[in-house]
């Protein structure tokens, strides 16, 4: 039992600090009208497939829904699965001590990258308004 706890607040402590980070950055983005800009899109002027997630999180925090998804379609729709796997993974960790990830959990993750890289290209050949951030 003891191992449990320390194993649940090692878990817990970078889900703290991003949260925290989060916030603060929401915050900044709240006040000053304007966020850090995506480092690709200003050196390559494409779209990431990540270009829109930080407009997506603070319209979650709205709870608009529509905005959410606006701003990156992709990772809107990947993102319960991404936190069910997180969960899942943390639980196990905290409960058995196992860090590593199944053979299942290894395609799964490859086919996420795989439809975020297609993304990240369909939406600069295609520029439609629900692929653009």
């Amino acid at each position: 039992m003891p191992f449990m706890k320390k194993r649940f607040f090692k878990t817990i402590k970078p889900v703290a600090i991003v949260m925290a980070i989060g916030l603060i950055y929401s915050v900044f983005y709240l006040i000053a009208g304007f966020g850090i800009p995506c480092p690709i899109k200003a050196v390559t002027k494409l779209y990431c497939p990540g270009c829109g997630i930080s407009r997506m999180f603070i319209a979650l925090l709205h709870f608009d829904i529509p905005a959410a998804f606006s701003s990156n379609c992709v990772v809107f729709c990947l993102f319960p699965f991404f936190l069910a796997g997180y969960i899942r993974h943390s639980y196990r960790y905290i409960r058995y001590g196992k860090r590593g990830i199944s053979k299942a959990e290894n395609v799964l993750l490859i086919i996420t990258a795989v439809i975020l890289l297609a993304f990240g290209v369909i939406r600069n050949i295609f520029p439609v308004d629900i692929l653009v951030p």
